[in-house]
């Protein structure tokens, strides 16, 4: 036992690097398709290329013609200071806005009315129609016409091209065309449409703009005017009268009045401070020392003779007595001339108390016409509320009027000096060179998509075509195909049910188990042989994997290696070598309890067969085989036996005849058509039991 666990381990550390070399095996397997598949590959790159060369005759040679336009956003400073459509902006997003326009149907219809392309077959489809529109009259049809025009613009839109570059404000405009001076004509059209358009653009929107002026200007000419006839209405209505720099007359009169007031108040206070004064002098006797007195022509006159009898009585007091004729006859007089003096003062007084009377009812006077202007006046005001609400609309009606007059007349003359908004900076040049197609490189492109179009059927019939033909035969056969199993011929692929159970391997064989599980036999286990047709097919590695696959699933199974020329059954679960087989079971040498070996990946058990025996046939066909399977069809629940290859040898026979069915693996891209069809012949000639196909891929 320690040698077997020995050998044991000695095989998984091999199994481990049996998987590690995977990738290599797939590559070398890789390899073999395309040296197999070389000459198809080659016939298919050719083909290929063949056909590419012939469809690049019948294409037409295209020139490309570019023209560049920059969307500028200065102004003119002249022609825009009061622009009707603002300055295009210049930020990305309308850069693209611009590019959409220029690629709008609208301006393609504009620019093939212009050069006439309607005209050119290049675009014009009806021109040259198609053996099936002429067959068919499609072009006579109704509606031809319109159908007509739009197809043109669509041809049209596919050879144009604009494109911004980078992050400028520049857009590019390319157009292709089968004659290079078309090609560069059409591209400055499409700019110089493009400009014109703008420019158009402007002008209309400076007419209608002009035209909505001039009728809201009439509008408002027309409210000015009854704005301001209302208020003058207004004024005649409640005798608003103003002076000549616009104040009404009744403030004028009342600022006139009111200064006359004050005025007048001056003078009779002047006047009776006066009469005040005189007033005490005559009181204290002291009259003379009035100034109105003192400067009164009689009252000089009056002093200066009184001065001339003061100076003759005092002569003549000299002379004379008191009672003399001649001094009495002066003191008459100076009397007299005191009453006169007196009378003066008198007189004088009176006049200023006169003139006091008189200023006092000036005053009063004054004051009540004052009195009544002012109230006169406050009615006014309050009637002048309205007026100066009818004023203020007055006034902002004729302001609004003025500016849509100004605007007007700034938007008329707007009309011949518009500029667009974008410039030529690039006339298209006639291209001396066709831009496509590229027919070198294509033609020379087409070799690698060849070759690999080539390799890729080559993959598809590899993988496809066998099992679709290993399907055709057995159906042809009256076979069942029991199932397709990926990935068979892979190193240590029966490794894969335990260790990728979600490969399509593990899948394919427990759906495979399951099958043969479920599927009722009337003699005890299910006793099944797995053979091929030829070796190499990887009938032994399924064989192992439906036996680990129906032990995964809790079947008491045993698989017995009974390709005693070539057993190989150890060597797929993991053994380098075992000291005992089928032969030595058969023969009597050796017990089938110390024959069996346990799988190292599932509960399987397995007898392999050890070594080659001299007669092989002999031993397949004696009792000692039937007795051990039936022996093992009482103690198990399944038996998978690998059996020999069907051509070659004639163990398969006796193999298949103790087995409830055979399953026959076919790889097809291993084994010859005449290989399959002379296999599953043989098999129906000895009468094997029910028997099906199983696709190795």
């Amino acid at each position: 036992m320690s040698s077997y666990r020995a050998t044991t381990w000695q095989t998984a550390a091999g199994a481990a690097a049996a998987t590690h070399a995977g990738a290599p095996s797939q590559l070398a397997e890789f390899i073999a398709i395309v040296r197999k598949r070389l000459k198809f590959i080659i016939v298919i790159a050719a083909a290929v290329v063949a056909a590419t060369w012939l469809v690049l005759q019948f294409l037409p040679t295209l020139y490309s013609a570019s023209t560049a336009i920059v969307l500028d956003s200065r102004k003119n400073a002249v022609a825009d200071q009061s622009a009707v459509l603002a300055a295009l902006p210049t930020d990305p997003a309308s850069v693209q806005n611009q590019i959409q326009v220029l690629t709008s149907r609208g301006l393609a219809s504009r620019v093939i009315e212009r050069l006439q392309l309607w005209r050119d077959p290049e675009f014009n489809g009806a021109l040259a129609p198609s053996l099936f529109d002429l067959i068919s009259g499609s072009m006579w049809r109704d509606g031809a016409a319109e159908r007509e025009h739009d197809a043109i613009i669509s041809a049209f839109l596919r050879r144009l091209s604009v494109d911004a570059q980078g992050l400028s404000t520049t857009i590019t405009i390319t157009f292709a065309a089968q004659n290079p001076d078309k090609a560069a004509r059409i591209a400055n059209a499409v700019a110089d449409t493009y400009i014109a358009d703008q420019i158009n653009a402007k002008a209309v929107a400076a007419n209608k703009a002009s035209d909505w002026l001039s009728d809201r200007i009439q509008q408002l000419s027309d409210q000015a005017q009854a704005a301001e006839a209302a208020v003058e209405q207004y004024k005649k209505d409640n005798h608003l009268n103003e002076g000549a720099g616009g104040t009404p007359l009744v403030d004028q009169e009342l600022a006139a009045l009111n200064a006359q007031v004050v005025q007048t108040k001056n003078e009779l206070a002047q006047k009776q401070a006066t009469y005040d004064r005189v007033n005490a002098l005559v009181k204290a006797g002291r009259g003379a020392d009035i100034g109105q007195v003192v400067g009164s022509p009689l009252i000089v006159q009056l002093r200066t003779q009184q001065a001339e009898l003061l100076r003759q009585e005092a002569q003549l007091a000299t002379r004379y007595g008191p009672m003399h004729p001649k001094m009495i006859d002066i003191q008459s007089q100076a009397r007299n001339l005191d009453d006169k003096i007196a009378q003066e003062v008198s007189r004088i007084t009176s006049s200023v108390a006169n003139d006091v009377a008189i200023a006092r009812g000036q005053v009063k006077s004054l004051e009540k016409g004052l009195n009544q202007t002012a109230g006169h006046a406050s009615g006014q005001n309050m009637t002048r509320v309205k007026l100066k609400g009818l004023e203020v609309n007055a006034v902002s009606t004729r302001a609004m009027y003025e500016s849509f007059v100004t605007r007007l007349r700034e938007t008329q003359n707007q009309a011949a000096i518009q500029a667009a908004d974008a410039h030529i900076i690039s006339r298209a040049l006639v291209p001396v060179a066709p831009s496509s197609p590229h027919r070198t490189l294509i033609l020379m492109a087409s070799v690698p998509v060849g070759l690999l179009l080539g390799l890729f059927l080559a993959l598809v019939l590899e993988r496809f075509v066998p099992a679709f033909r290993a399907k055709v035969a057995a159906l042809f056969r009256g076979l069942p195909v029991l199932g397709q199993v990926p990935d068979s011929m892979r190193a240590r692929a029966a490794d894969l049910v335990i260790d990728q159970p979600h490969s399509g391997f593990a899948q394919a064989l427990d759906n495979l188990a399951l099958t043969i599980a479920s599927s009722p036999v009337g003699r005890g286990a299910h006793v099944v042989a797995v053979t091929s047709a030829q070796h190499g097919e990887g009938k032994t590695a399924i064989a192992v994997g439906l036996a680990r696959a129906a032990a995964q699933r809790g079947l008491r199974t045993v698989i017995l290696d009974s390709d005693l020329h070539w057993p190989s059954v150890a060597g797929t679960i993991g053994f380098a070598s075992v000291p005992h087989g089928l032969a030595d079971v058969l023969t009597g040498g050796t017990p089938l309890s110390l024959a069996l070996f346990k799988d190292p990946k599932s509960s399987a058990l397995a007898l392999p067969g050890a070594r080659e025996p001299r007669n092989s046939s002999r031993l397949l066909s004696s009792g000692a085989m039937t007795q051990l399977i039936e022996h093992l069809r009482q103690t198990c629940d399944l038996v998978i036996i690998d059996a020999p290859p069907v051509l070659g040898t004639h163990d398969v026979r006796f193999v298949s005849s103790l087995a409830d069915a055979v399953m026959m693996v076919v790889r097809w891209d291993r084994v010859t058509r005449r290989a399959i069809d002379h296999a599953i012949g043989a098999l129906g000639a000895i009468r094997s039991p029910p028997a099906g196909i199983i696709i190795a891929a």
